[in-house]
């Protein structure tokens, strides 16, 4: 699928990237891309003497694909389709070089033809990451504690990024899912009945060193230069006021406005860190 048409040019000093000096950036338009929107909608790609331009894909995959024809040198992907395409394509030497996270939280999203309460599960179906999974844990635990009929329900099971095509399509009734993921189903008119922003990620469904990532910044044919001023002009973006950050991803993006109001949680940048490193070893990219 080619570029749509988010385009942004922000001039600087030459820092590395294409034949021109300039570094494309191969995104999906995602409300998570707050602080990339930020980045270049200011101008903090230009105060690190970065010359950006960025590419609007209609999914990651095709941001992928552009990453590996060269057309650009960095790609926001999923950490599953990051592993994927750095494992298949080692000899390319692409490394992830840092992330977007989002905040964790157990979140229960309802179809938006369903008119129910959490009283109401009974007998619908409800989809899961695995019977294991601590959000399923986190929500059976606070079920039980308002006297729902937790055995009526009929969980199925599927990875999380299949979990919105599912309640699309009416496959499923509700979804059980990460609060990022969660916040896209709002988007499209479905709606939320439970949410728990205590679930503390560490086990197998949601391994604490990527259950928070959204993507990882993936990068080649770069110099150190070039990454380390795009990792300090992420950070910085990461650290503008909130107001800011929602005003760029609703001008940058086609979310609906109203979910982003005061105190909806926000996507940040993070360098790799020892514990990324340590688990991902040759694939992150470090200064070193």
């Amino acid at each position: 699928m080619a570029a749509t048409a988010l385009t942004l040019v922000v001039w600087g000093t030459r820092a590395g990237g294409g034949d021109d000096g300039v570094i494309r950036i191969g995104h999906t338009g995602s409300p998570h891309l707050a602080p990339l929107l930020v980045a270049a909608e200011q101008g903090i790609f230009a105060d690190h003497g970065l010359r950006v331009e960025l590419k609007q894909f209609g999914s990651t995959a095709d941001a992928g694909y552009a990453l590996l024809a060269g057309r650009v040198q960095v790609a926001f992907l999923e950490p599953r389709t990051s592993f994927r395409l750095i494992n298949v394509h080692d000899e390319l030497g692409i490394k992830i070089a840092g992330s977007l996270n989002f905040p964790f939280g157990a979140t229960l999203v309802v179809r938006e033809d369903l008119k129910l309460r959490l009283h109401d599960l009974a007998g619908l179906t409800v989809a899961a990451a695995s019977r294991q999974c601590m959000l399923l844990k986190a929500f059976k635990h606070d079920a039980k504690r308002h006297g729902l009929a937790i055995e009526e329900i009929d969980f199925v099971y599927t990875a999380f990024d299949t979990m919105l095509p599912a309640l699309e399509a009416g496959q499923v009734d509700a979804i059980l899912t990460k609060s990022s993921y969660a916040l896209l189903a709002q988007a499209t008119g479905h709606k939320v009945l439970y949410q728990n922003w205590d679930v503390v990620p560490d086990d197998a469904c949601c391994p604490i060193y990527v259950a928070q990532v959204e993507y990882f910044m993936l990068v080649t044919d770069l110099p150190s230069q070039a990454i380390k001023g795009l990792d300090a002009a992420l950070l910085a973006a990461s650290q503008r006021p909130a107001e800011e950050s929602r005003e760029a991803v609703a001008r940058r993006t086609q979310f609906p406005a109203e979910l982003l109001q005061p105190g909806a949680p926000l996507a940040r940048y993070f360098t790799v860190g020892p514990e990324l490193e340590r688990e991902l070893g040759d694939w992150v990219w470090t200064a070193n």
